[in-house]
């Protein structure tokens, strides 16, 4: 197989890349800077021109690209968080509509997070739960159906929503400096509920969708099948890396953030991977501690 990257070059792009190719698969990266090499990749195509975007010999497309998520949520701010993701992904199927169907390729892995349930408490959320409301559920519900049409072109569409990854990068390389310190602690009062996912798990998620032989389509929540409070990780990520955790935030300050960016750290989903269970994929890491171990070496 042949498959296309976008956002190929960051922290879950580059797992997949290592994915793809133990597969024996051919990976092309997407990219606004083409002239830049993408390790593993065997090229690197252009998205700088959203009306000549090139899909010729791709078998599945991997869509990852978008604004990051963290950072002071300014009004410009998440205007690029919307406008990344929502009309990339409307440019992208309009490149597979412009190119005969033969030539299309079959699956398109467009992705999503489980931020599309916004905050639901103690709820167990499915892949038909209700879309939840406010600024991360309606970017995640307008990202999720501008890939939609793609289906009309004869593509397989899937929508991994996405928990909290842990691994080298990401959401954990912001935080363990401060675990490390020995300044860390809850976020509020510690109930709201993390899905969390493993990177090497969720790269072989990725793989399993965009693979041709797979029937695997629509929403699918990608995480692991054990969720955990907020109180519960602190407890066990400072547990892991040797250090006490007993300094919390309260919630009041975090809300101070602007732009309501205090969903991103108060927000509760407890999403049920029921798809993926379905399909008979196997976590290699469904306990919390030895996923934290795992990524810190211990």
């Amino acid at each position: 197989m042949k498959i296309g990257i976008t956002g190929a070059s960051g922290f879950l792009g580059a797992a997949i890349i290592q994915e793809a190719s133990s597969r024996g698969w051919n990976v092309v990266a997407f990219s606004q800077h083409a002239d830049r090499p993408v390790e593993g990749a065997e090229e690197t195509r252009s998205l700088a021109d959203r009306e000549n975007i090139n899909l010729d010999g791709i078998d599945s497309l991997i869509h990852l690209a978008g604004e990051p998520i963290v950072g002071l949520w300014t009004r410009d701010k998440m205007r690029k968080i919307r406008e990344s993701r929502v009309d990339l992904t409307t440019d992208l199927v309009e490149a597979m509509a412009k190119i005969s169907r033969s030539r299309r390729p079959g699956a398109f892995v467009s992705a999503s997070a489980v931020g599309y349930y916004g905050d639901r408490g103690d709820e167990w959320l499915d892949e038909e739960s209700d879309v939840g409301f406010g600024f991360l559920p309606e970017v995640c519900r307008q990202w999720e159906t501008a890939s939609a049409p793609a289906a009309k072109l004869g593509v397989r569409v899937v929508n991994p929503r996405i928990g909290v990854v842990f691994g080298k990068g990401g959401f954990l390389k912001r935080l363990r400096p401060v675990f490390k310190s020995g300044v860390a602690g809850r976020l509020g009062r510690g109930n709201q509920w993390m899905s969390w996912i493993h990177i090497k798990d969720l790269a072989r998620i990725f793989a399993d969708c965009a693979d041709g032989e797979s029937s695997i389509r629509g929403r699918v929540n990608c995480v692991s099948p054990s969720p955990a409070t907020n109180r519960e990780f602190t407890q066990i990520y400072a547990r892991v890396l040797g250090r006490k955790a007993f300094i919390p935030v309260p919630a009041m300050i975090l809300k101070w953030l602007p732009g309501g960016m205090s969903s991103l750290f108060l927000e509760s989903q407890r999403a049920d991977p029921q798809v993926l269970k379905a399909f008979g994929f196997e976590w290699e890491f469904s306990i919390l501690e030895d996923a934290l171990r795992d990524v810190e070496g211990k």
